[in-house]
């Protein structure tokens, strides 16, 4: 009887793929622009929009005339952009002489971009209707791999630091080898980790049959980011940091790594438009 029902099985098991082998399989070249968001009141205040492309490879197997499930790589290639006015702030430091002081500082317009890279690999499943125009529709998951370390650029228009002795009733606006003064514009430029991403998405169009072997998409997309794609919740800098030293008075920091937005997130909100050129055999 064992044995009878492990045939029984392992027979079964065999002819799905049999089946499965028989069904329709599709190879898809796709290239898709994105426009990116950000969801909620717990993401970062100062982020904007901004957006992105990318370019991608895709296979599908089909269950039957209606149902595949799909796979693939694709490269995305876009930016995180932050930006604010009127910045401003103070901390508490210790000067070159050992001196408590008030470090101030305050800004006309603040901007930063990071650039974002990744692979992302589906998993999906897909429904169409029968016809040679057909409507479908795809769901499921994309993870994301984040392509080395992360660049960001800052851009600091009109700032200003100054430094407020509490002891002696004294703020002062100078001299700027010491970090006190109107610094005017400021670039700087670094590196930030984030961390791979897991997202959610759907996507619906229409599938053109071109030939008995190509098929043409035309579709909308939209995906949510699952996991926040900050690489830690330890963030301890400031925007504008005083450092007692002749050479590198001050130190301007990415926003992800400033603390009073450790608590934020970055889940972006993409949508955009897919094209994809398929080849089934």
């Amino acid at each position: 009887m064992k044995n009878n029902s492990r045939n029984t099985f392992f027979s079964c098991l065999v002819a799905f793929f049999l089946v499965n082998a028989a069904q329709a399989q599709e190879w898809q070249i796709e290239g898709a622009a994105h426009l990116i968001q950000h969801q909620g009141s717990e993401s970062l205040p100062l982020a904007k929009h901004s957006e992105g492309f990318s370019v991608g490879l895709g296979y599908s197997q089909y269950l039957n005339d209606n149902w595949s499930i799909s796979t693939g790589v694709s490269y995305l290639g876009t930016e995180l952009t932050f930006a604010a006015s009127g910045v401003k702030g103070s901390t508490m430091e210790v000067d070159m002489e050992n001196d408590p002081f008030e470090f101030r500082y305050n800004t006309g317009y603040f901007e930063e971009s990071v650039k974002w890279q990744s692979f992302r690999i589906p998993l999906t499943v897909q429904y169409e209707t029968p016809g040679i125009v057909r409507w479908y529709l795809r769901t499921g998951i994309l993870y994301g791999i984040q392509a080395g370390t992360s660049k960001y650029r800052q851009k600091w228009n009109d700032l200003n630091t100054s430094g407020y002795y509490q002891q002696w009733d004294a703020e002062l606006n100078g001299p700027e080898f010491a970090g006190f003064g109107k610094m005017g514009d400021r670039h700087t430029e670094g590196t930030v980790k984030l961390r791979n991403t897991f997202s959610w998405i759907v996507e619906t169009g229409i599938k053109q049959t071109l030939s008995t072997t190509n098929d043409l998409y035309l579709g909308l997309f939209l995906e949510m980011g699952l996991n926040d794609m900050r690489s830690s919740k330890e963030a301890t800098a400031q925007p504008v940091q005083y450092t007692p030293e002749i050479e590198n008075p001050l130190t301007l920091n990415s926003v992800l790594d400033q603390a009073q937005y450790k608590d934020k997130t970055i889940t972006p909100l993409t949508v955009g438009f897919k094209i994809r050129y398929a080849f089934e055999f």
